[in-house]
């Protein structure tokens, strides 16, 4: 069975064809490519079985951004992760067919907009279009970070700046591990997780 992947929200739909719409952020099909067979030991039973409890363990909601020739763009993510303490870096899986990967990739940086759990609006501006259609930050309230120039999100906890040390190609997607370079924000108050995402929205 052939896999799509949207590359606006990185749903994956299953099927000869693309989906005539994406059930998540609505895009028509042309919005779709088609996925490379990735090959591993895992029974379709045990896989989906993995998939489900993975998607229940609990993630954090972010905003990932980054430059390219003076063009900002940012999506929506939940792979951000601290890898280490000390130097403090951090990692970042992105789909290769999205706009802010290819700009991650050109530039060597990218930023992280700590989402709260009232940022749901946030949610569906960066994540329901696509940074190839339209300037995401337009019509949002940003700074521009320091040391990067990626735009940090005014309305989210916090921002944090990245300088890419290592990419992994990973077949369908790019791991970006980072080293923090420069934060601003710092809010105390509660992040949104991806399950509480799925709860409220």
């Amino acid at each position: 069975m052939k896999k799509w992947r949207c590359t606006v929200c990185n749903y994956v739909h299953e099927g000869d064809t693309p989906p005539e719409k994406c059930p998540i952020c609505g895009v028509g099909p042309e919005k779709f490519v088609l996925m490379e067979e990735v090959q591993d030991d895992l029974s379709d039973k045990k896989r989906d079985a993995i998939q489900k409890l993975l998607f229940n363990v609990s993630y954090g909601v972010y905003i990932i951004s980054s430059i390219k020739d003076e063009k900002l763009n940012g999506m929506v993510s939940n792979t951000f992760i601290q890898i280490t303490s000390t130097p403090l870096k951090a990692s970042v899986c992105l789909g290769k067919g999205t706009l802010t990967s290819e700009y991650v990739r050109e530039s060597g940086v990218f930023g992280v907009s700590i989402l709260g759990k009232d940022n749901h609006d946030l949610i569906k501006h960066f994540g329901y279009q696509s940074g190839r259609d339209v300037d995401k930050f337009k019509t949002v309230n940003y700074v521009t970070g320091e040391k990067t120039g990626c735009p940090g999100l005014l309305d989210s906890l916090c921002f944090v700046e990245c300088e890419v040390e290592q990419t992994i190609d990973l077949g369908t997607h790019y791991l970006f591990i980072g080293k923090v370079i420069d934060g601003d924000g710092f809010s105390e108050e509660e992040p949104m997780t991806y399950a509480y995402y799925h709860a409220t929205r």
